[in-house]
């Protein structure tokens, strides 16, 4: 009797649960040094459901809308919530109020307003309306390097808000060029024997975007600098050899709420079938 009586007593093994992500713990201690290094901030994305902190917008996502997603909350977001920005309101009234302003416009035509043929490059840059706050770019990429994996710019195409093509041209590298990329880029080294030299190109981009006013009026705090948007600017921006001030960047790659996790970015190709079909 007395040897039974000094066993140890089995409890009921006490789960230790994160109040911001949910997740358990066998031990308190391995709780603790959870939150040592989780740092679950107010800047990440909550349920508007459970509060539950999501390392991401695609997670919240995935929380509330994915194949897996939790019941209640799935439930509650199929009625009251956002697809595009996930906020939850508390009626559905709010809710449409909440779309008139958040909805992205529908897509216009894919096939954009292009310039004349006849038109010079310096008619193609001055064509740009004087009241657009924000130009898209993007840039076509040949290889260069032994093995063709160098990226060198070889097309560089600039947008406004209305989707007028206002630059639009082919740019000479550089460098050799290894690898046209022709099944991507539909370059051949016949569209680049007489192509813009780089630094012309780099000018007349900088001209667009600065309005004119120079690089050092704009540092002491000049307002006519225009918006630049685009995907991975950074990499387009190197490849162009050119640089523009980072509170005038608006990148989607870097952006957030469309982020895959807080460190990787989705392709624009997924970016465009999820949010423009």
């Amino acid at each position: 009797m007395d040897a039974e009586a000094n066993l140890p007593i089995k409890t009921l093994n006490t789960r230790h649960t994160c109040s911001a992500c949910y997740k358990q713990f066998n031990k308190k201690e391995h709780l603790v040094e959870h939150m040592k290094i989780s740092y679950h901030s107010p800047h990440q994305p909550i349920c508007g459901v459970c509060q539950k902190h999501c390392k991401s917008y695609e997670s919240l996502r995935e929380h509330l809308a994915g194949p897996l997603a939790k019941a209640n909350c799935s439930k509650v977001f199929s009625h009251l919530g956002c697809n595009l920005c996930l906020k939850i309101f508390d009626s559905s009234d709010s809710l449409s109020k909440h779309r008139g302003i958040c909805c992205l416009s529908a897509p216009g035509s894919l096939v954009p307003k292009m310039l004349l043929s006849g038109q010079s490059h310096a008619d193609i840059s001055s064509s740009i309306d004087e009241g657009a706050q924000a130009v898209a770019i993007d840039c076509e990429m040949v290889g260069g390097g032994s093995d063709g994996s160098v990226d060198l710019c070889a097309r560089v195409c600039l947008v406004d808000e209305d989707e007028n093509v206002v630059f639009n041209t082919y740019i000479q590298p550089q460098n050799p060029v290894t690898n046209y990329r022709y099944e991507l880029t539909g370059i051949t080294e016949a569209l680049l024997s007489d192509a813009m030299p780089l630094k012309e190109a780099h000018n007349q981009i900088l001209g667009i975007l600065y309005r004119g006013e120079s690089v050092r009026r704009q540092l002491l705090g000049g307002t006519k600098a225009r918006l630049l948007v685009g995907h991975d600017l950074k990499h387009d921006l190197d490849c162009l050899r050119m640089s523009y001030p980072h509170h005038l960047l608006r990148d989607t790659a870097k952006y957030r709420p469309l982020m895959k996790t807080n460190l990787v970015s989705h392709s624009l190709k997924y970016l465009v079938k999820t949010y423009l079909g």
